[in-house]
C-alpha cells in the first residue's frame, strides 16, 4: 500500500486510479489568513471562507524569480523533469513567503519519506498545484494559551471540470453517486469538487496520523449557499471524526482547504 501512496497528487492522479482501490496521497497546513500574493482575486477577497484566522495564504502564478532552492531540495529533484522541478521551486518559493508572513524562518523545506514537505518546528502547512497555479497555506501548532490549536490543514487545487466517468465510483459512494445525480444540470462539477475535498481532508490528516485512506473511507457533504463540507471519517486513533472545509470556484480552477482544528481543554 506504501509504493501506491503517491496516487493522489494533481494530474498524476488521474492516471495512478486504475485499480479499483484509490489510495490518497500525503501532506500538512496550519492558523490565521494573510495572503502575500493572489493569482485568484476572488482568493484574496475570499481568504477567510477558506481558513480560520492564524493562517498565511499564498497564491502564485507559474513564475521562476525568487525560486532559489536549497541544497536538500535540489537533489530531491535532480532526476525530475524541468516542468516538476519549476512546480516544485515555485511551491518552495510561496511556501517560504508563507512562512515569512507568520515571522517564520527562512529555511529548506525537504520532501519527507512520503513526499510531503517536511516543515519546520513549530509550523504546519500545505502546498498545492495546477497547471501554473501555486497555492501555499501555513500555520503555526504553538497558539497562545486558551486558543484553538491547528493540527492540521489542507489544500488541493484541481480544474473545474468533471472527473473522467469511470473515476467517479472510485472517488464517491454510492449515496454520494445518488447526490451526484440530484445535482446534475447546476452548472457545477461536483464529481471533482468531491476529488479535491477529500485529497485535502486527507494531506489535512496524514502528516500527523500517518493514515492511509482511501477516498471511499470518507464521506463528504456539501453545503453549496456556503461554499463549505463536512468531512466524516473512519474511527481510528489519534484521528479526528469529523473534519470542516471550504471551496472556491474561479477562472476554471477548484480550490478545497480543510482545516483540523482541536480546541482548548477546559481548565
Amino acid at each position: 500500500m506504501l509504493a501506491r501512496s503517491r496516487a493522489a497528487f494533481g494530474k498524476r492522479a488521474i492516471l495512478a486510479f486504475s485499480s479499483s482501490r484509490a489510495i490518497l496521497a500525503p501532506i500538512l497546513l496550519g492558523q490565521r489568513v494573510v495572503v502575500a500574493a493572489a493569482l485568484i482575486p476572488v482568493v484574496e477577497r475570499s481568504q477567510e471562507r477558506l481558513f480560520p484566522e492564524g493562517v498565511s495564504l499564498v497564491t502564485r502564478s507559474d513564475r521562476s524569480d525568487d525560486s532559489e532552492l536549497f541544497p536538500e531540495e535540489l537533489r530531491a529533484i535532480a532526476r525530475a523533469t524541468p516542468a516538476r522541478q519549476r512546480e516544485f521551486a515555485l511551491g518552495r518559493c510561496c511556501a517560504r513567503e508563507a512562512l515569512a508572513l507568520l515571522g517564520g524562518p527562512r529555511v529548506a523545506i525537504p520532501v519527507g519519506r512520503f513526499r510531503d514537505p517536511v516543515w519546520p518546528f513549530g509550523y504546519v502547512g500545505s502546498i498545492a498545484h495546477c497547471q501554473g497555479f501555486c497555492a501555499v497555506a501555513v500555520a503555526r501548532t504553538l497558539p497562545a494559551s486558551g486558543c484553538p490549536t491547528i493540527r492540521g490543514l489542507g489544500l488541493d487545487s484541481e480544474m473545474a471540470v468533471s472527473l473522467p466517468e469511470e473515476l467517479i465510483g472510485i472517488v464517491c459512494s454510492a449515496k454520494e453517486c445518488i447526490w451526484l445525480a440530484s445535482r446534475q444540470g447546476d452548472g457545477l462539477p461536483w464529481d471533482r469538487l468531491f476529488f479535491c475535498a477529500k485529497k485535502s481532508a486527507y494531506k489535512c490528516l496524514f502528516p500527523t496520523t500517518h493514515h492511509f485512506l482511501e477516498f471511499r473511507d470518507m464521506a463528504v457533504r456539501f453545503d453549496a449557499e456556503h461554499s463549505s463540507f463536512d468531512v466524516t471519517l473512519p474511527s481510528r486513533y489519534g484521528s479526528p471524526s469529523h473534519l470542516a472545509g471550504c471551496y472556491l470556484i474561479q477562472n476554471r480552477l477548484v480550490l478545497s482547504a480543510t482545516t483540523w482544528v482541536q480546541e482548548p481543554d477546559c481548565p
